[in-house]
């Protein structure tokens, strides 16, 4: 597993900052203590981690390296965005659908952070998630930017994805992991009784993915 150092030499070096810049937007006036947190001789204290999560952008289990996906969390200052469709609203485990856009006359859009897209802007979507029983990494009202599948080339699945699956009449989000030969889809709620899927890799090109969640617009309290 990542360590919380590799971690943040991994976004720091993704922003293209040195370890000294990076000193410079935490109020530190030289780059001794990124190099202690980055060779994992030392853990940033709650009120840098907090700072950390809001200047690269990403949950603080991320840094800590308690969730494997990159699942990006909306702050006050993103630059260099893209305007993606909102398409309607996501009830999740009831009997519903995702709105397509030849379902509304007119398409609202929200701006959503160009380096978190991995193709084009126009294969992406926005949706509500309604549930009662998501834990805090998605809650229910939080806004999600998805890979749509049936236009990516490519959804880029690895083991930390998290997907929209569409079962019989139900949608679910649930976790992607995968070995050399199988793939398992856990359940990323609370409710009792959903246990992990288990597919063959064969077995998996069956199933109706909807698309990967790439984006959460959740502001940190």
């Amino acid at each position: 597993m990542i360590t919380s150092g590799e971690r943040i030499r991994e976004l720091r070096i993704h922003r293209k900052k040195s370890q000294q810049e990076l000193a410079n937007e935490l109020g530190y006036k030289t780059y001794t203590t990124i190099s202690k947190w980055e060779a994992d001789k030392a853990l940033p204290p709650a009120n840098d981690l907090k700072k950390l999560a809001l200047y690269f952008e990403v949950s603080t289990d991320y840094l800590l390296g308690l969730k494997e996906s990159p699942t990006y969390f909306i702050t006050e200052d993103v630059h260099n965005t893209a305007k993606i469709n909102i398409i309607g609203t996501l009830n999740v485990n009831y009997q519903d659908k995702i709105l397509s856009p030849s379902e509304k006359e007119s398409i609202p859009q929200i701006e959503v952070p160009q380096y978190v897209l991995e193709e084009d802007p126009d294969k992406y979507f926005v949706t509500e998630v309604r549930t009662d029983s998501f834990n805090r990494r998605i809650n229910s009202g939080d806004n999600v930017v998805v890979l749509d599948a049936t236009k990516a080339e490519n959804l880029h699945l690895d083991s930390g994805s998290i997907l929209i699956i569409k079962m019989e009449d139900n949608y679910r989000i649930l976790l992607f992991k995968k070995t050399d030969s199988m793939i398992y889809l856990e359940p990323f709620s609370h409710l009792n009784g959903f246990e992990t899927l288990t597919y063959s890799k064969e077995q998996f090109e069956q199933v109706e993915v909807i698309g990967k969640i790439v984006y959460v617009f959740r502001k940190f309290d």
